[in-house]
């Protein structure tokens, strides 16, 4: 098992995209045209992040880090860079813990929650175990701190009873997406340029 890296918090990249990639497969009948479509717990969130004009300490950090990745082999823990959650991160109402938390469910219970509190919003991040997940619904707490969080993508492993839910500034784990050279686009000891495709690992 690799070496999870944290990614720096003062790396922050000029651009960001982020996407699901999907394993649904569709199939059409050929007599009738009717569509079925098939899923799996296997939709992963991909990201690009492009640097620009990072000054010559942050690149040689920059750098090293992918160099340390190896290519494909390595993993990174990362974050939804636009979201701003290292300045602004996502309030925390309470303690979360997984009270049961299934493989290819798109819902999980939780609690220790405050109590009777709007605790996670539409489109909110909530990282379970190494997962990162979007909440898709508000969420609001009972009277005794517990909560429903509808998810996406779905889970893809069974998290026990008591794993902590991360709010404030959710993680995943990710690798880079291919094998191609990173190609840090520099003047020299000035400024440089970079752009880096990753998606998620799903065993690290």
């Amino acid at each position: 098992m690799s070496e999870v890296i944290d990614w720096p918090v003062d790396l922050i990249p000029s651009d960001m995209g982020l996407g699901l990639e999907t394993m649904t497969r569709t199939f059409e009948s050929p007599w009738t045209g009717s569509v079925q479509t098939a899923d799996s717990p296997g939709a992963k969130v991909v990201m690009q992040v492009t640097f620009r004009n990072l000054p010559a300490d942050k690149a040689r950090r920059l750098e090293a880090l992918i160099f340390s990745l190896d290519g494909q082999r390595g993993r990174v823990r990362m974050w939804d860079f636009a979201a701003r959650l290292v300045g602004s991160p996502q309030p925390v109402h309470g303690a979360p813990i997984v009270t049961e938390a299934l493989a290819m469910r798109t819902s999980l219970t939780s609690r220790g929650w405050a109590p009777n509190t709007l605790v996670l919003r539409l489109g909110d991040w909530v990282q379970v175990g190494d997962e990162l997940k979007r909440v898709i619904a508000d969420v609001t707490s009972d009277l005794s701190g517990a909560a429903l969080i509808r998810v996406a993508p779905m889970l893809r492993a069974n998290h026990p009873s008591g794993t902590p839910l991360v709010v404030d500034r959710p993680c995943g784990v990710f690798r880079i997406k291919d094998d191609k050279a990173a190609t840090f686009n520099r003047v020299p000891g000035v400024f440089t340029d970079v752009s880096l495709s990753f998606t998620e690992a799903f065993y690290p």
